[in-house]
C-alpha cells in the first residue's frame, strides 16, 4: 500500500502560528485515513523566511504554506482518495 508522507513543521514560528493545532488534527484522524499516512515533524521545513505565510507542512516532497486545520483535513483527504 503506498503511503503519503506528510511532515508538519513544529518550529517556533509555526508552532504557535497553528502548527501545534495541525499536529492535533493529523493525530485525531480516522484510523482508516491514519493507515495511508506516514506522518513526521520537523524543527523547521525552511519556509519561514519567505512571502509566505506559517504553518508549513510538505506532503509528497511538496511544500504547502498557511495551512489552517480545515485545510489540513481537505489536503489529506484528496491525497488519500489518490490512492486508494
Amino acid at each position: 500500500m503506498e503511503k503519503i508522507n506528510v511532515k508538519i513543521c513544529v518550529g517556533t514560528m509555526c508552532y504557535v502560528m497553528g502548527g501545534a493545532e495541525l499536529r492535533d488534527v493529523i493525530e485525531s484522524l480516522p484510523q482508516n485515513i491514519l493507515e495511508h499516512l506516514n506522518v513526521s515533524y520537523s524543527p523547521c521545513l525552511g519556509c519561514g523566511k519567505g512571502e509566505q505565510a506559517p504553518p508549513f507542512i510538505e506532503v509528497n516532497g511538496k511544500r504547502i504554506a498557511g495551512v489552517s486545520k480545515n485545510s489540513l483535513i481537505q489536503i489529506v483527504k484528496e491525497e488519500v482518495r489518490n490512492v486508494i
